[in-house]
């Protein structure tokens, strides 16, 4: 088994340490306390539906089941673009897919290597027909380095329009294989009130 950390590391987070002596007739000694300051897009990222207002469909950090996390089976779909700026097309997602089975759980790695996490220039993208493919065969999670192009099509309201939940900024994508499938696992803290965009930690179990 081989443990593949997919997880974006933190690029400009704030951390205040703060120092607490402690002391007793025993012993004496210093805790060390963080405060942490830092966006929900600061590492790798769980987008609810409800990151927009309106395909909100109530599940936020708060209510969501970490179990339905855990060792999700999962599959890649490999995607190598023939120029610098392409929209994905759902003739694409089969050819990648090559026949094997759809998952709930579903990674497209459109960079090949190229690039890690966020690409701001969204010169790769998806087409809304590729989204309504991915939903029509049962994709509820999808993990991707491509997603709405520089024209802002709507790529994300199509996607939680139909259910499905984004995962973004991730590393390491070239690093899975894509001729098996794979199990993933994501977690993240239970933030108070209805967050809708949650920083996640996703491990790749091979």
């Amino acid at each position: 088994m081989e443990l593949v950390n997919l997880t974006a590391p933190f690029n400009s987070a704030h951390i205040f340490t703060e120092r607490i002596p402690l002391k007793s007739a025993k012993t004496a000694y210093t805790g060390m306390v963080y405060h942490f300051r830092y966006g929900s897009m600061e590492t790798s990222y769980l987008d609810l539906p409800g990151h927009i207002a309106e395909t909100d469909d109530g599940r936020h950090a708060r209510n969501t089941d970490l179990r339905d996390f855990y060792r999700r089976k999962t599959a890649l779909l490999r995607i190598t673009p023939p120029n610098e700026e392409y929209g994905i097309t759902p003739a694409d997602l089969e050819k990648a897919r090559n026949g094997r089975p759809w998952q709930e759980w579903m990674v497209i790695n459109a960079l090949c290597g190229k690039d890690d996490g966020y690409q701001p220039a969204r010169r790769i993208y998806l087409t809304l027909d590729a989204v309504d493919h991915l939903a029509k065969n049962g994709v509820k999670y999808l993990f991707s380095d491509a997603w709405e192009s520089a024209r802002l099509d709507g790529v994300f309201l199509r996607l939680f329009d139909a259910g499905v939940s984004g995962i973004c900024n991730l590393v390491n994508l070239d690093k899975l294989p894509d001729d098996r499938e794979f199990f993933l696992t994501m977690s993240f803290l239970p933030y108070p009130g209805e967050v809708t965009q949650i920083p996640v930690s996703v491990i790749a179990e091979i």
